[in-house]
């Protein structure tokens, strides 16, 4: 019995194992549950990588920003999660968001509003490339703007790493994200002239909102949520 018990432990736990890998590939589908907006209902597409996602989120269907984001816009809205976990904004990173199934989901929801983060992964070393970033992010922005739903298209700074145990975690770079991509993706947003929530602001110093340096924990979530909210609900209001 003892045995038995040993073996089923190891079991469970290499499945575990190749359910987080699949889960992070993107390749279990009940992991981007989509909702069909009803007639009327203002479509919200949340564009972006982990951050997005909710990864390390408990309850992540109930506390990820764009869920907590749906709650706050109420029944008017149909918010949908587009966030995929390690995807970068250069086609030629290991893992291109374009490149992905999910993006096309996004595209044919054809939403109204379009809330856009994404460079974080692209900070790794093995991905880091200015031009090429810098292309693959227009080119998306440029593919939501053709759409024929006209969104209104929101740009988001990416949010600080902190260090955990003396290092950022996953590779990413935090001196790339605050001295390269903050200052791109402001200038991308400027250049056609889309509104941006700085959230990398919104953070800065606050570690104790993330779950491992690098991922909001719920009450993280909460405040990004609440900052898109108060940046969709200002633009309403003037325009």
């Amino acid at each position: 019995m003892k045995k038995l018990i040993i073996v089923l432990c190891c079991v469970l736990l290499a499945a575990s194992a190749a359910a987080g890998v699949l889960v992070w590939n993107g390749q279990l589908s009940f992991v981007h549950p989509l909702k069909t907006p009803k007639d009327g209902q203002i479509r919200v597409a949340c564009v972006g990588d982990s951050v997005t996602y909710g990864f390390g989120i408990g309850n992540r269907g109930k506390n990820s920003y764009p869920a907590q984001l749906q709650n706050l816009l109420g029944d008017g809205y149909c918010v949908n999660n587009y966030g995929y976990s390690g995807r970068t904004a250069s086609d030629s990173g290991d893992r291109p968001y374009r490149a992905e199934n999910l993006y096309r989901k996004a595209l044919s929801f054809e939403p109204d509003i379009v809330v856009v983060m994404l460079g974080s992964n692209d900070s790794k070393p093995f991905n880091w490339d200015n031009t090429a970033v810098r292309a693959g992010y227009a080119a998306l922005l440029d593919d939501f703007a053709a759409l024929r739903s006209r969104p209104r298209i929101y740009v988001v700074t990416p949010t600080p790493v902190f260090p955990v145990n003396g290092k950022v975690k996953f590779q990413i770079d935090g001196d790339v994200i605050n001295n390269e991509l903050v200052p791109m993706t402001l200038g991308i947003a400027t250049g056609r002239g889309l509104p941006i929530v700085d959230m990398h602001t919104v953070f800065d110093g606050r570690s104790e909102l993330f779950s491992d340096g690098c991922h909001p924990n719920k009450d993280g979530a909460k405040l990004f949520a609440e900052t898109v909210y108060a940046a969709i609900q200002s633009t309403v209001v003037n325009h």
